[in-house]
């Protein structure tokens, strides 16, 4: 059938416009690979910049500053004002040798300690399992002026790692320890420990929402990059081949490389920046099922599984393909995934230009997959059987299956009948057997032995253990 020229120009530009659709869904599907390992590489990071001890015991030193509790005696003192210890009212001095020089055995009521309101311990005990603070975060949150008072050695010692509000409100404990807190101060005590307390948990709300878009942030702007950078990459050597061929103009080629780049870029950062936040806050998540799929990268993965084969579906969804057609589809979009993870490692090795050489070593490997599964699938068709035919031939297996039952059936009984007699036999005779051991009885042994003997067709050479005997010594029976 001969066609026109209107005709031939309208079927190549058909041609043409499902080819730059299959290439960009590849440089898209390169593109969502690249990153996906860019939010495992950035959840991987994020792991390590927030990880924190599974104690405080033994690691008090990651969240305690000198520094910060000094400066606040300094700037308390240099005032030159009476300093007071704000809960039990004793006067306080700078330095130890002047406590002691002063106030000799009771040094500790007057000598100025810088004490963390809201004790260390409580700070991390809250925090060690939010998944976007770190150590240094929480240093900062301890120390900040807001959470150090400056109070007697006294009433630092007795309180250690308790609340303001629990020792102010144990009158047994502060007797045992000698710790004498005036009225006003055992109210300012409690008031002092509850703005503390309001005031951390704030700013651990604070610091854990700029942490969160500080790395989906540049988590993101990686993601773009590398994304970007495979997108172009891909499709530039497509476009390239499509320009040698005559197939575009290079102006079309240039426009078409531009945009898949731009959009996997966008793609990349969204993408990227999401999945890293979402998996490192699964991280911290009780169940070890869940922490196991964000550690394995399972969120990203389905993002750009779905992503792949969305458009798939929704053909199938809209009847605009059959589920055979659409079982065709994704099975070559799903080896084409997979192949493509391998392929970008290879060519990364062999190429090491950073992102450049996995994006090439991804486009030969789809290229690869795509012909031999469209291959494949073309000789899978093209040599399916008719539907009677796998009816008939399914209908013959069912009906050797039954016949092959009956027959093990009917040998299973012709076994057990015929064996029946044999068990009946070795009971008897091994039971006759047991007997005679028991009693002493050697006679009874053989005879038993001999009905097992006679039974399964053998020639019996003695009866009683004289005939044994004197089977021994005739040298005309050969047994062997």
């Amino acid at each position: 059938m001969a066609y026109s020229k209107e005709e031939l120009d309208y079927k190549r530009r058909g041609e043409l416009e499902d080819k730059n659709k299959r290439d960009r869904k590849t440089a898209e599907m390169g593109a969502g690979l690249a990153a996906t390992q860019a939010a495992q590489q950035a959840t991987q990071a994020a792991a390590v910049k927030f990880a924190k001890p599974a104690t405080y015991t033994g690691n008090r030193t990651l969240y305690d500053s000198g520094v910060a509790k000094h400066h606040a005696k300094v700037d308390l003192f240099k005032s030159g004002n009476k300093v007071v210890d704000p809960y039990t009212g004793k006067d306080l001095v700078l330095t130890k040798q002047e406590a002691k020089m002063l106030y000799g055995d009771k040094w500790t009521e007057h000598l100025a300690e810088a004490d963390h309101i809201k004790p260390l311990e409580q700070i991390y005990d809250e925090t060690r399992n939010n998944p976007w603070l770190s150590n240094d975060n929480i240093k900062d949150i301890a120390n900040d002026k807001h959470n150090i008072k400056v109070t007697s050695r006294k009433y630092n010692n007795a309180k250690r790692s308790r609340t303001n509000e629990e020792l102010a409100n144990d009158p047994e404990y502060q007797s045992q320890t000698g710790l004498e807190l005036t009225e006003q101060g055992r109210q300012n005590a409690i008031r002092d420990g509850r703005a503390a307390d309001k005031w951390t948990k704030k700013q651990e709300l604070v610091q854990t929402g700029k942490n969160i878009v500080k790395t989906g942030h540049q988590a993101g702007m990686q993601g773009a990059k590398t994304a970007g950078t495979t997108a172009l990459t891909m499709s530039g050597i497509m476009n390239v081949v499509s320009v040698i061929k005559g197939e575009k103009t290079g102006e079309e080629a240039i426009v078409d490389t531009i945009k898949t780049g731009g959009k996997a870029a966008v793609t990349g950062y969204a993408m990227t920046g999401g999945l890293t936040v979402v998996s490192n806050t699964l991280t911290a998540s009780k169940s070890k099922f869940v922490q196991g799929l964000a550690k394995s990268n399972i969120p990203g993965k389905i993002i750009t599984t779905v992503m792949v084969t969305g458009d798939t579906l929704k053909k199938w969804g809209n009847g605009e393909i059959t589920t055979e057609e659409c079982l065709i589809e994704l099975g070559d979009k799903g080896l084409n995934m997979l192949t493509m993870g391998y392929a970008t490692a290879i060519g990364q090795t062999l190429i090491p230009i950073p992102v450049v050489g996995g994006a090439i070593g991804a486009l030969v490997g789809s290229m690869l997959t795509s012909s031999v599964y469209n291959h494949l699938i073309g000789e899978l068709q093209r040599r399916k059987f008719e539907h009677e035919e796998r009816l008939r031939i399914i209908a013959e297996c069912q009906a050797m299956a039954e016949q092959t039952k009956a027959f093990r059936k009917e040998l299973e009984s012709y076994l057990d009948e015929y064996f029946r007699d044999f068990r009946d036999c070795f009971d008897s005779a091994l039971s006759s057997m047991n007997f005679s051991f028991e009693t002493g009885d050697a006679d009874g042994v053989i005879a038993g032995a001999n009905e097992i003997t006679r039974k399964l067709g053998g020639e019996v050479h003695f009866e009683t253990v004289s005939e044994f005997a004197s089977f021994l010594d005739d040298d005309t029976c050969d047994v062997l």
